[in-house]
C-alpha cells in the first residue's frame, strides 16, 4: 500500500469554499491516498459536512478536523492587507499533529492541477522546510529588520514541513514575543507586513533551513497590477519557469483579488478559470457562475474588438495575446537568425517568458544604456547593443521598449547598425498601433 499524503489547511468559515476547491482539484488529480487535517477555530457543521462529503466521490480522501485551542490574541496582523488570524494556525500544527514526521502545508487560495505526490516525494535534504522563492516589496529593508547579510525571500502558501525539526524552532511561549517584536520593527520601518510569512522567513533564514524548490509547486497567479503578474518569484531560470507554466503542479491565487471575486470586472489572471473548473465538482457549485463567465467572455470580446481603452489599459487586461501574437510574427519571419531582445525593465520578462512558451529563447539580451550592462534578466546578462552593429544576417531584434517614444530612439540606431524593418520587430506593436486605427468600429450586440 502507498505512503499516505498528509495535507494541512487552515481556515475559517469564509474560506470553506475556496479550501473545498482546493481539496477537489488536489483528489481529482492524485491518485495516491490523502489525509487533510482541516485546522479551525470556527467552522461550522454545514462546511465540516460538505469538506467530507468529497469522499463520496473521491474514496482517496480522508478528512480530520482540529479545533485550535490556543491564544492567539498577541498575533498581530496589518489591518491594510487581507490576512486573517488563521494565517497563524500553522504554527500550531507540530502541536495539534505530534505523530506526523512531515505534512504539506496549502493555503485555501489554490488549485492543485497536477499530482500533489510530486511535492511530496520530493527529498528535503535534511532541511526544515521544502519552499518556493518569492519577490517581496521592500525586500532590501526586511533583510535589515532580520540583520541578515544575505536571504532568499520564500512564499508561505505551500511549505513542505519536517515537524519535528520545525518544533525546534520556537516554543509557544517565545512566539508570541517574536511576533510582536519582528512586527514592531516593520510598522517602525514602514514595511507592510505579511505576518506569519514575514516571521518564517525571519525564523527560517539561511540555507541550513530551506530547500527552495521548482516554481511549479507555488506558481503565482496574481490579480495585481500589470508589473506584478506571475513574474519574479526570485525565478532565474528561463527554463523553469516555461516548465512550471506548462505543467503547474499547484497554482497559487495570491493578492487580494481572487477568481471568486468574479463580478463585472476584467480579470487579469492567466488560470482564474481552473477555479471554476474545479468549484463544478464541488457541494459549492453555483449555477449562476456559468452566467458570470460567460458574461466576462462576453464583455472580454467586445472589448478586444472596440479597442475602447486606454494603451495601458489595454496591454493589461491583453498583454499575453499582444505577446503572442509578436512571438507567432516572428517564427514566420526569423529563419536562421539568432534571437535577440533589446531592454531591461522589469517588463522584458513577461516578453521573453510569452516567447519561451511559444518555443522562442533568446540567444541575447542587449541594451544601450550602459548603466544596464552586466544586469540579469532570467538567466542572461545583459549586453551592450554594439555587439548587433553590423550583424543583420545574424541577428532578429525583439523591441521590449514600453513606450512609442523609446522605441522610435532604438529603431533608429538599428537602422544605423544596417538593420531594415525585417529585421526587428516591436513587441507591443499590436497595442501601440491600434491607436492609428478608428477605435470606434460598426458592431451590434445586445445589452
Amino acid at each position: 500500500m502507498s505512503e499516505t499524503i498528509h495535507i494541512a489547511y487552515c481556515l475559517d468559515d469564509g474560506y470553506a469554499e475556496q479550501t473545498c476547491v482546493s481539496m477537489t482539484s488536489m483528489l481529482a488529480n492524485t491518485k495516491s491516498k490523502v489525509h487533510f487535517h482541516v485546522i479551525s477555530n470556527q467552522l461550522v457543521d454545514e462546511n465540516k459536512t460538505k469538506l467530507s462529503s468529497l469522499q463520496e466521490r473521491f474514496t482517496h480522501g480522508e478528512w480530520s478536523f482540529h479545533s485550535v485551542e490556543f491564544d492567539t490574541s498577541s498575533f498581530v496582523l496589518d489591518t491594510v492587507l487581507h490576512f486573517t488570524i488563521e494565517t497563524y494556525y500553522r504554527f500550531f500544527l507540530p502541536k495539534i499533529l505530534p505523530e506526523l514526521e512531515r505534512i504539506i502545508y496549502i493555503d485555501g487560495d489554490t488549485v492543485v492541477d497536477g499530482d500533489i505526490l510530486e511535492l511530496w516525494n520530493e527529498n528535503l535534504e535534511g532541511k526544515i522546510a521544502g519552499v518556493v522563492q518569492d519577490r517581496r516589496f521592500g525586500e532590501e529593508e526586511i533583510l535589515k529588520i532580520f540583520e541578515f547579510n544575505d536571504s532568499h525571500y520564500f512564499n508561505a502558501g505551500i511549505l513542505f514541513l519536517d515537524l519535528k525539526k520545525f518544533s525546534k524552532l520556537y516554543t509557544l511561549d517565545t512566539l508570541p514575543k517574536i511576533i510582536s517584536d519582528l512586527f514592531a520593527k516593520f510598522k517602525n520601518n514602514k514595511v507592510l507586513w505579511y505576518a506569519d510569512q514575514d516571521v518564517l522567513n525571519y525564523l527560517l533564514s539561511g540555507e541550513e533551513s530551506v530547500k527552495f524548490l521548482s516554481i511549479k509547486y507555488n506558481l503565482e497567479d496574481y490579480f495585481g497590477a500589470y508589473t506584478d503578474l506571475m513574474y519574479g518569484q526570485g525565478c532565474r531560470n528561463l527554463v523553469e519557469w516555461v516548465n512550471a507554466n506548462k505543467k503547474p503542479v499547484i497554482i497559487h491565487y495570491c493578492g487580494p483579488k481572487k477568481p471568486w471575486h468574479l463580478k463585472n470586472e476584467m480579470i487579469l489572471s492567466v488560470h482564474w478559470r481552473l477555479y471554476y473548473k474545479y468549484k463544478a465538482l464541488t457541494p459549492f457549485y453555483n449555477p449562476l457562475d456559468e452566467k458570470l463567465i460567460a458574461e466576462y467572455n462576453r464583455r472580454e470580446k467586445i472589448t478586444k474588438t472596440e479597442a475602447l481603452l486606454p494603451t495601458n489599459t489595454y496591454i493589461q487586461l491583453f498583454w499575453r495575446d499582444i505577446f503572442t501574437d509578436s512571438a507567432e510574427y516572428v517564427k514566420q519571419i526569423i529563419g536562421n537568425r539568432k534571437l535577440v531582445f533589446w531592454g531591461s525593465t522589469l517588463h522584458i520578462t513577461h516578453i521573453m517568458a510569452i516567447f519561451a512558451l511559444r518555443g522562442l529563447y533568446p540567444d541575447a539580451v542587449v541594451d544601450g544604456l550602459a548603466t544596464n550592462h552586466g544586469k540579469y534578466v532570467f538567466e542572461y546578462t545583459v549586453q551592450p547593443s554594439k555587439i548587433l552593429m553590423g550583424k543583420s544576417d545574424e541577428y532578429f531584434v525583439v523591441l521590449c521598449m514600453e513606450t512609442k517614444q523609446a522605441r522610435d530612439v532604438v529603431k533608429k540606431v538599428l537602422k544605423e547598425y544596417g538593420y531594415d524593418e525585417k529585421g526587428f520587430v516591436h513587441a507591443y506593436a499590436e497595442a501601440y498601433e491600434r491607436e492609428d486605427k478608428p477605435l470606434l468600429q460598426e458592431y451590434h450586440y445586445d445589452l
